[in-house]
């Protein structure tokens, strides 16, 4: 976590951005301004677009406007009076850099007060000051009335300023809070060297698969074009909209965003973004997702027998039940805690022997008892951390992702990879290798594995899902490895479900939000996969410039957290990152265990284009029993002396 620091809003061309990130939530609250407090003059407008034949062109193309009603006003004003708001801006104004789940960004304090809370500013920006009266005048608020078609708009003013540098964004969203009716940006982007697709930047318009639930990619997309205009009505659960990240490097997207507000909320917020993400939905709840490992079931199952019944004899049968609690503890199929040696023998094949020593293990358990995770790095043997680099080497070389290359929405669909959504929650891709393709394995975890699955490296050429596929099964899902994160986390696994993700340079993420709370805790534990060879590439991912990393933060019972998260996307206050509990960077061939609480929220950071590769991991999530210190000793207790499996302690 580093300082934010403060910036002038400025030409890049003259002195470079000091982009130093710092990892939060800020929590964004609501602000108020009256059009009645300022003098309506619209001289600064182009008065072409009041003429009732150009409003009436807006109008009908504002109409028929898909995915949703929106439309793009310009030349908005007088050329040479915005150029001097642009200059005022740069000269005068100080912004924030703001950064979290769902955005990165350079953000002034609000336009509505700043010449009231600082009036000493007010003689160095009259042209902004004039474009704010003007924009909620009541002769310019008649004009989006009558373009939208929407419900009276009232003199409330709500706007300030942003600039998005190069990787700066804004992911997706619908922009419903409270009565705003209207959303409205007025790009302020280079005068003289024209905007394009490759720059990046654009405003993305998404549409609906159902109320509520964007598609996975943008159907529409509007160029941040100088002295333009763009509007769009805020429709609950369906104006899905984002801010594509910007490509290029000396072309800062500034801008003025904001709305204009109706009497009354509209109607449908049950379906809108906030709303979604603060609602539990008890996704990772949902026991049928998960796979069981029959012998952990099966000693939690007896267990319970036996405590039953103890309950029903009582009295004199109570000696004769415990012998026979104890005969039952022998069961190695059903009760064992700890990996064995035919265990290892297994796990040898796939994981680091550094990491199958008691002692190592010990350690680790210690780590996890203190501070509820850990990293595991180098946790593949070379043979297979091999294998997958090359793997992933191609397939991102293939695609031309990375390293600053302009992303391709198709890149890496197929070959088993799909792009999974909803986009206001998710994006990146998942491996299924369907039924016969790329996989030959079974379902490990049912039968013990070890004797007839062998883990052995792939073959050249083979995809990199193909492998990491194989890992999720042979090793993530087998009995072997639940009993290793037995021993290293003092936690027995009960369960288990996880996927093979990537998330692709400037396009893929996940957000915070209350639908991953549990009403238990999880363990999950995350291999990751990225091109950190090399300190450049490795600096990139290690101090979070290029996203990738992985966050968990709180969210507590009032919804704060996701409140914090969502509506941090209108207007920044805090400074605090107080509900941030831990930040995992992106790395090769690490493996992070962490015990998520009930009460904790995570997500994946957006991956900028910048970023050296994609970010490939093996996702598992397993359900937990915590193990009794009296369970810990028989289970030692029980194994031979010369197997330093079960010498744990």
């Amino acid at each position: 976590t580093r300082r934010i620091d403060r910036h002038r809003i400025h030409d890049s061309h003259k002195e470079p951005l000091d982009m130093t990130p710092k990892r939060q939530k800020t929590a964004h609250g609501e602000i108020s301004g009256n059009a009645a407090d300022v003098e309506a003059d619209v001289s600064i407008i182009n008065p072409e677009i009041f003429s009732p034949e150009v409003l009436a062109q807006y109008k009908a193309k504002y109409a028929d406007a898909k995915p949703y009603t929106h439309g793009v006003v310009t030349p908005l004003c007088d050329d040479a009076r915005l150029r001097a708001v642009q200059a005022e801006m740069r000269e005068h104004l100080t912004a924030n850099f703001k950064e979290t789940d769902l955005f990165k960004v350079l953000q002034t304090g609000d336009l509505v007060t700043i010449d009231k809370a600082d009036p000493s500013i007010v003689p160095k920006i009259p042209e902004l000051l004039r474009l704010r009266a003007a924009i909620y005048s009541p002769q310019f608020r008649a004009m989006v009335q009558e373009m939208t078609g929407c419900a009276p708009l009232t003199d409330r003013i709500d706007c300030s300023a942003n600039v998005y540098p190069r990787s700066g964004h804004l992911l997706c969203h619908d922009d419903v809070i409270g009565t705003r009716c209207i959303s409205y940006i007025i790009y302020l982007t280079d005068p003289d060297e024209g905007w394009t697709a490759s720059d990046g930047g654009a405003l993305e318009l998404y549409p609906v698969i159902e109320p509520g639930t964007p598609a996975v990619d943008p159907t529409t997309e509007l160029l941040p074009a100088w002295n333009s205009m763009a509007f769009f009505t805020v429709q609950p659960g369906r104006s899905f909209h984002s801010v594509q990240e910007v490509f290029a490097e000396d072309k800062p997207r500034l801008s003025i965003s904001g709305w204009y507000h109706a009497a009354e909320a509209p109607k449908g917020s049950e379906h809108a973004t906030l709303t979604q993400l603060q609602t539990r939905t008890g996704g990772d709840d949902d026991i049928e997702d998960f796979t069981p490992f029959p012998a952990a079931i099966a000693a939690i199952v007896k267990e319970a027998a036996a405590a039953e019944e103890d309950k029903k004899a009582g009295g004199g049968q109570a000696e004769k039940n415990e012998g026979d609690r104890e005969e039952r503890d022998e069961d190695e199929d059903c009760l064992q805690i700890w990996p064995d040696e035919e265990d290892l023998e297994y796990l040898a094949r796939w994981v680091n022997p550094e990491y199958l020593q008691a002692e190592n293990m010990l350690q680790i358990r210690a780590k996890m008892e203190e501070d509820s995770s850990v990293q595991l790095r180098e946790f593949l043997i070379p043979e297979h951390a091999a294998a997958i680099r090359a793997a992933t080497r191609v397939e991102d070389s293939g695609g031309a992702l990375g390293d600053g290359r302009v992303p391709n929405r198709s890149a890496g669909i197929g070959g088993g990879w799909r792009a999974v959504g909803p986009t206001h929650k998710q994006r990146y891709l998942a491996y299924d290798p369907g039924a016969g393709a790329d996989d030959a394995s079974g379902r490990p975890g049912k039968d013990k594995p070890g004797k007839d699955k062998p883990g052995k490296a792939k073959g050249k050429g083979e995809s990199a899902g193909a492998i990491l596929h194989a890992i999720r099964e042979e090793l993530f899902a087998s009995e072997p490895f639940a009993r290793l994160l037995a021993a290293m986390t003092n936690l027995r696994p009960t369960a288990y479900k996880g996927d093979v993700r990537r998330f692709r340079p400037g396009l893929d993420y996940t957000v915070a939000h209350h639908g991953i709370l549990t009403v238990d805790p999880r363990l999950d534990a995350t291999l990751c996969v990225v091109d950190d060879e090399g300190d450049l590439k490795s600096s990139a991912w290690d101090f979070g410039e290029c996203g990738g990393f992985e966050c968990y933060i709180a969210a507590d019972e009032e919804g704060d957290a996701a409140d914090a998260a969502t509506a941090a996307v209108y207007k920044a206050q805090g400074e605090d990152d107080e509900d941030e509990l831990l930040s995992v960077s992106a790395s090769f061939n690490t493996l992070s265990l962490v015990h998520r609480d009930e009460g904790l929220m995570r997500f994946v950071k957006y991956v900028s284009h910048l970023a050296p590769s994609s970010r490939w991991d093996v996702a598992m999530q397993y359900t937990v029993e915590g193990i009794d210190d009296s369970d810990d000793e028989e289970d030692e207790d029980g194994g031979e002396e010369d197997d330093e499996g079960a010498e744990l302690e």
